[in-house]
């Protein structure tokens, strides 16, 4: 299963790293989300990564009593998210999905997406958005961004990743 600890925005790799390092299990498995997206460094587009939930941790555990209590031996600001008293794993569902964007690989990194307009239509023809055209609420096309609607913790949020539209078909 999957839980998210919260901790300070900019400080998701170091305290992923020291959790790996010092405390993980050998079932267990600690990562921070990422997703590819392009961006323009000195005329030129680069890909690069960055964090798809700033300010959060996932760990995947089925003992996470255990884990809670050997977090405490990373001096940092961290919390398990919990609903009420209870230390709360992403529902099944929500766990699927991520997977199903492609979180689930060793890397856990989703990646870049290229796709093309058909008149108004956006389709996706490669990368971790494939199949899922229906939940992108803003495409930024000149920013080779999306903004999409993923289920998490009970609530939806909006995520930012990469999308290159390399034409444009039709009228719109």
């Amino acid at each position: 299963m999957w839980y998210v600890i919260q901790v300070y925005t900019g400080r998701e790799m170091e305290i992923a790293q020291k959790c790996r390092d010092r405390i993980m299990k050998e079932d267990e498995d600690v990562f921070v989300p990422l997703a590819e997206r392009q961006t323009k460094i000195r005329g030129e587009w680069q890909n690069i990564r960055t964090k798809l939930f700033p300010g959060y941790v996932f760990i995947e555990t089925e003992q996470i009593e255990d884990f809670h209590m050997r977090l405490w031996q990373i001096k940092a600001m961290t919390k398990i998210l919990k609903t009420g008293e209870t230390m709360t794993p992403l529902q099944e569902e929500e766990e699927a999905h991520l997977r199903r964007l492609g979180l689930g690989g060793s890397g856990h990194v989703l990646e870049y997406s290229e796709g093309y307009l058909e008149g108004d239509k956006l389709v996706v023809t490669s990368g971790a958005l494939e199949g899922y055209e229906g939940r992108i609420k803003k495409i930024l096309r000149h920013k080779r961004l999306v903004v999409l609607e993923v289920p998490l913790l009970g609530r939806t949020v909006e995520v930012t990743l990469g999308l290159g539209v390399v034409e444009k078909r039709g009228e719109g």
